[in-house]
């Protein structure tokens, strides 16, 4: 007994012919006869009482009508939502934000991809940028929009946005009347930096490294910003950060001063492992984004 075999007998139940049947169901009457015959034997019993006039249902055909059609329901339910599932599955992203990169993307551009392309199933999930790369890497995410990580080995790059670095620095401290600094302008004062599962934190060292600096470090921060920013209030160091992400309009006692090093610069992209194929889908989340001119 089979899916297909039921769904004869529910025809020829309905049509109470086999001739109105076998023309429905595009086979010959006698193949459609011959199945119903087996499903007979299979049940050992009789299904349709047969006359010169049609057919009628037998007690056990009464008995397997109702069922058979409700389990032919389900079936056809279940096919329906496992190959909905399939085509979302085939048509996912699944896709990694480092802090504060979903921003730059934006929420209103996002929800502009999904709303142009319903046919693409976006799943987003925030990680520091170390573990944005580690998940590409086990290819727990397809992609992230990450800082780049300088991986050739193992990663393809696509650079999307570049800005520079600012001290956040307290109105009191002297260095707030430059226009833009440099890193040897840093040198004896009190820093509060980012941890070093920020890739950000790697350019700060390395440049800090270049100018012969050692960084004087009050603090070292994740992902609570707010701290940071309450530390310069405080007059406790300056905060190296960037520009389109250092929010400080709720702190009347700090600044933003540049730090004009040409080489120091957040580079953020999308990162991919180095042998993956890029899907169709994730080639138009990417080139709708490179398209964007204000990115």
């Amino acid at each position: 007994m089979d899916i297909v075999t039921l769904k004869y007998f529910v025809k020829v139940c309905e049509n109470k012919s086999f001739t109105k049947s076998s023309r429905e169901l595009f086979i010959t009457q006698q193949a459609l006869s011959r199945i119903i015959g087996n499903l007979e034997k299979e049940i050992a019993s009789p299904l349709f009482n047969r006359s010169h006039i049609g057919v009628s249902l037998t007690e056990m055909g009464q008995y397997l009508y109702p069922r058979a059609k409700a389990m032919i329901e389900v079936f056809e339910e279940f096919q329906e939502e496992t190959y909905i599932e399939a085509k979302k599955q085939k048509q996912s992203i699944k896709m990694g934000f480092s802090p504060g990169t979903l921003q730059i993307l934006g929420a209103k551009e996002l929800l502009e991809f999904t709303d142009k392309h319903d046919d693409i199933n976006l799943k987003i999930s925030e990680y520091s940028d170390v573990s944005c790369e580690a998940n590409v890497l086990n290819e727990t995410l397809d992609t992230a929009f990450t800082i780049n990580p300088h991986n050739a080995v193992d990663f393809h790059y696509y650079s999307l946005i570049k800005d520079h670095f600012v001290a956040v620095v307290n109105k009191s401290n002297p260095i707030a009347q430059k226009e833009s600094i440099s890193f040897e302008d840093l040198r004896e004062e009190s820093l509060i930096l980012l941890d070093d599962t920020f890739r950000m934190q790697l350019v700060v060292a390395e440049h800090f490294k270049k100018a012969g600096i050692r960084p004087r470090v009050y603090s070292r921060c994740n992902h609570d910003l707010n701290t940071a920013y309450d530390f310069v209030a405080l007059n406790k160091g300056i905060f190296i950060f960037v520009n389109s992400l250092a929010k400080i309009d709720a702190y009347d006692e700090l600044v933003r001063i540049p730090i004009s090093v040409p080489t120091a610069f957040w580079d953020l992209g999308f990162i991919i492992k180095k042998d993956k194929k890029i899907s169709q889908p994730l080639k138009k989340f990417m080139s709708y984004f490179f398209r964007k001119p204000h990115l």
